[in-house]
């Protein structure tokens, strides 16, 4: 699936941000900016049958259709099931041209050889072929069939008799429709025709105001007036003649129309793109953009609002999105944004990386550029911030730190005047009115009275490289490194460290709330309380999705925003807090990535402040591509959109059962698996499950986002499967899918059959209490016998359960604990003794990949292939080397050997994996593998040592994969900058 935001030139940019801050109105009457319409596309290597598209519905139930020259399909949000020749849908061809669905749930599928099938109730049942290819076919009023032929006109099919009527013969007809007086009306090659009773027919032509091409298309609006497009132009129906809809499309010849819920009218034409109509104003969605080249052949509204374009190049899709992205377009002077500034006077400070005066200001829905004073100097800026008499403080890449005023940017401090250097990544003014000032080597305090001090590691920092600043309640100053962080208070540096506890090292980004402090670090998000100091974290171990947050932003409804290099997460602070008191387990949050309108998902780190809550209530974020903000009104309203759910597959052990209300089940069932959908469009991949087998389930169990559950060894009986869904930031809906099994019993299993047998066992108990009263001594004997054997049994178990924890249950390698205990013990000894060791971190290359695309049955089976060649090549060679499954996708390996000879080992295991053939796990499957260690040369503690293997590992990952990295301090220092 490709993504990209519509760029309408046509438009102003004052439109755009009109568009911005504009009210929202009700379903009915909103018309949204084009400019906020974001565009998604699917052809064959999405899984469409053909990038030809004919006709677009959506039948009752949610799914949407699509019907092409080489099939028709389902389309469920995330993928499509085929339907082709041969399929259950009995056409003899696989070319579709026409899709209608009915409000009783009824789907007609026609097309090539006159095909003809209809969808009821998960049923397919297939009709009478027509004489030709059915361009289309609807219901009338009356249930009866009208279909439109290619070359042999209109025919009218009595749905008793099953009889045909040629009503218009010898033209080639395209579209059919009834109005509200029950009249039928036809587009065709010749013009209008309209039939009345099935046996008045009045042809429309030149002389009724029609330019004499074939007419394409035909709607009924609203008001009841009928529109038609024609290959020269669109034309409404008034008083009896066709009049031309707009000047400006004369000339175009149009295939499409569609009337949107809000009354427009969109119209696609052959070779210009889209158009749409509304009160009397004509927009265009050139071919020039993000629309094909080819025709657009159909158009289609969903249940969302969404507006689907079918054309020659494939599929497409204008949608609502939560995200509205601001780049060059729009004014910006660039569109690497580092930091973005919520000023008090209402505007907002944005400040780019490239381009001409990078420095912009969004006030009154105008962007402007801040001049530069000095010609010769290109900014870069890095940091912002606001002074006690509004102006602006703007921190630079490599020019030192700058001001606002009337003229322009002014320079106002750099290396010349005492600063350690002109790289500025942090800019705070305190309650004193102090400035301090965060570089790559040391912080300034600047004083009101010009007084300049630095603070740097000789002076007390963990670091002297500056990322963050912040002043507390208290008045204390926090300051932010790659190496932890330290306070100020009343001239004393008191320095923390993350590393021992959190293995945190940078700190990005702070926020300051009630005598606490959140921390954004490259371990996840860290609390701090200024009272008492004690330090408390939410990592991914507890949920979070991305190790690395980069700015904290809290809105008005208590809830952060964290931004990071994937996207934006959006948690509760209640759900956070949850964590912290250990109430709950993992965190519940939602994330926003590329999906979601973001043209880029990389929000930029390492300048402040890269994200802010703006006075119009929106959380802006600075991306590589724009600066982005979510608009909470659009995000509640989809959030609150209703979804339906359908249970799409039933397997029970492994045979498939058609989907019916209620499904009687073999006795013996050992495995069901239920695939179920929720189907919504606007954030298909985001949807969250829940389900509850009543019977089984006391309560509703937590799916996530997976579309399956299943279930084993139920007893027989009756139970009730029932699935819901929701968007994020939504409630459950009320829609849910139910389907109830019913699991037959055995003979044995019946009530009369356990009946007889507790009758039995009655009698049973009776004769052997009778006989242990008589052969007591004997029964004690056994009973010792039978404590030692259970004895024996208890050992034995112990021992498998030892084994199970230091082992992992998928590769038989020893786990992470045992791995622990490993290196902890080589190397005491390999530093008492002075030998080499070496500590390596393996993690297999996009794995994520593999999961997403061949399923994570077929990822386990590469983590298993991984782990088999791992230990071949470790058995094979002369060096003594242990492994293990760190977790996931990633192994450990200690190697009694220095960092060179190991690499060579490395290089080796590297090499093999990527040249293994896959092709037996899945088509075109390949990996590779990246690799980061280091010894105990220069560290003899066993958590730096892995550590800093881990940021080997990290360059190697940031540097192209598929590659060995030896810990290089260097490497580390500038991992961030």
């Amino acid at each position: 699936m490709k993504y990209s935001l519509i760029n309408i030139n046509i438009f102003t940019f004052v439109l755009l941000v009109i568009s911005f801050y504009s009210a929202k109105l009700s379903a009915a009457e909103e018309t949204l900016p084009l400019s906020s319409y974001f565009t998604e596309t699917w052809n064959t290597g999405d899984g469409l049958p053909h990038n030809g598209i004919n006709a677009i519905s959506q039948t009752s139930d949610g799914y949407l259709w699509i019907a092409t020259w080489g099939g028709f399909a389902r389309f469920n949000g995330r993928e499509f099931t085929i339907f082709s020749r041969g399929s259950s849908a009995g056409l003899p061809d696989s070319a579709v041209k026409s899709l209608t669905a009915t409000p009783s749930g009824k789907l007609l599928v026609a097309g090539a050889r006159g095909g003809l099938s209809e969808r009821y109730k998960n049923q397919w049942s297939p009709g009478q072929p027509a004489e030709a290819m059915i361009n289309h076919a609807i219901y009338d009023n009356n249930q009866n069939l009208w279909l439109a032929l290619e070359g042999q006109g209109l025919v009218y099919r009595d749905m008793k008799t099953h009889q045909d009527t040629v009503i218009i013969n010898d033209i080639r007809a395209y579209k059919i429709l009834q109005d509200n007086k029950g009249i039928i009306w036809v587009a065709t090659n010749k013009g209008v025709f309209s039939v009345t009773d099935k046996t008045i027919v009045r042809h429309f032509d030149q002389k009724y105001g029609l330019p004499s091409k074939s007419v394409q298309d035909l709607i009924l609006t609203h008001d009841n007036h009928l529109v038609v497009a024609t290959q020269q132009g669109v034309y409404k129906f008034i008083d009896g003649n066709f009049q031309s809809l707009h000047t400006q499309l004369v000339n175009d010849r149009v295939n499409s129309l569609l009337e949107d819920s809000a009354h427009n009218l969109w119209i696609g034409t052959d070779n210009r793109g889209l158009f749409r109509l509304s009160h009397n104003k004509l927009e265009q969605l050139s071919n020039q953009t993000d629309l094909p080249k080819n025709k657009i052949s159909t158009l289609f509204q969903d249940k969302e609002r969404s507006i689907w374009i079918g054309t020659n190049s494939g599929l497409f899709r204008l949608r609502e999105v939560p995200f509205v992205t601001v780049t060059t377009k729009h004014g910006l002077s660039g569109n690497y944004v580092r930091s973005i500034l919520s000023h008090s006077d209402g505007s907002l400070w944005i400040g780019t990386s490239k381009g001409l005066n990078k420095l912009n200001k969004l006030n009154n829905n105008v962007i402007s550029s801040i001049n530069e004073t000095s010609s010769d100097k290109k900014l870069s800026i890095l940091s912002l911030a606001e002074t006690p008499d509004k102006q602006v403080l703007v921190g630079t890449y490599h020019s030192g730190l700058f001001i606002t005023t009337e003229n322009g940017l002014e320079e106002l401090l750099t290396t010349k005047d005492g600063l350690p250097s002109n790289e500025i990544r942090s800019i705070l003014v305190d309650s004193s009115k102090t400035i301090w000032i965060g570089t790559t080597y040391g912080l300034v305090k600047a004083s009101p009275n010009n007084d300049i001090e630095i603070f740097n590691k000789e002076r007390g920092l963990p670091a002297n490289f500056i990322m963050a600043l912040a002043e507390d309640e208290l008045g204390k100053i926090w300051i932010g490194t790659v190496e932890g962080i330290a306070s100020f208070s009343q001239g004393d540096i008191q320095t923390f460290s993350l590393d021992d506890t959190l293995d945190a090292e940078y700190v990005f980004g702070f926020h300051v709330e009630n005598n606490t402090l959140w921390m954004a670090t490259d371990r996840g998000l860290v609390n701090i309380d200024v009272v008492t100091n004690a330090v408390s974290a939410v990592t991914k171990e507890d949920g979070l999705p991305v190790d690395k947050i980069f700015q904290i932003v809290e809105d008005k409804t208590d809830t952060f925003w964290l931004t990071s290099n994937n996207g934006v997460i959006n948690v509760n602070k209640s759900a956070i807090h949850d964590v912290l008191q250990k109430s709950t387990q993992y965190v519940d949050y939602n994330f926003f990535s590329q999906g979601f309108s973001l043209l880029n998902f990389q929000i930029n780190s390492g300048s402040t402040p890269s994200a802010t809550l703006h006075n119009d209530g929106n959380v802006w974020v600075a991306t590589a591509k724009g600066v982005s903000y979510i608009d909470e009104s659009r995000l509640k309203t989809m959030s609150q959109t209703s979804i339906p759910v359908v249970i799409e597959q039933l397997e029970v052990d492994g045979k498939y059962y058609p989907i019916k209300p209620s499904v009687t089940l073999p006795a013996g069932t050992s495995q069901i698996t239920i695939h179920y959908a929720g189907l919504g469009y606007l954030m298909p991949k985001h949807i969250s499950y829940q389900t509850k087998l009543v019977g089984f389930d006391k309560e509703w169990k937590n799916k996530h986002k997976n579309t399956f559950t299943e279930f084993t060894s139920l007893t027989p009986g009756n139970y009730t499967f029932h699935m819901r869904a929701k968007y994020p930031n939504g409630k459950w809906q009320d829609k849910v899918a139910t389907i109830n099994l019913i699991i037959t019993p055995y003979y044995w299993q019946t009530t009369w059959f356990k009946l007889i047998i507790v009758i039995l066992l009655l009698l049973s108990l009776y004769i052997i209490y009778r006989y242990r009263m008589v052969s007591i001594q004997r029964s004690q004997i056994k009973l010792k016998e039978l404590v030692a054997q259970q004895t024996l049994e208890l050992q034995t178990q112990s021992e498998l359960f030892s084994y199970q924890a230091k082992h992992d249950q998928l590769t038989g390698l020893c786990n992470r604990r045992a791995f622990d205990e490993w290196c902890n013990d080589d190397l005491k000894e390999a530093n008492k003794n002075s030998k080499p060791l070496t500590i390596a971190i393996l993690d297999i290359d996009h794995f994520k990949s593999v999961n997403d695309e061949y399923s994570h049955l077929t990822g386990d089976k590469v983590i298993k292939k991984v782990a088999d060649t791992l230990l071949d090549l470790a058995q094979k060679s002369s060096q003594q080397i242990k492994l293990a499954r760190w977790g996931g996708e990633e192994f450990t390996l200690l190697i009694n050997n220095d960092v060179e000879k190991s690499y060579d080992f490395c290089e080796l295991v590297r090499l093999t994996i990527k040249k293994q053939n896959l092709s037996h796990l899945a088509d075109d499957l390949s990996i590779t593998i990246s690799i980061g260690l280091t010894d105990n040369k220069e560290r003899h503690e066993y958590d730096k040592m892995l550590s800093h293997a881990d940021q080997a590992l990290y360059f190697a990952k940031q540097n192209g994969r598929d590659q060995v990295q030896v810990y290089q301090v260097k490497n580390h220092e500038n991992r961030e900058k």
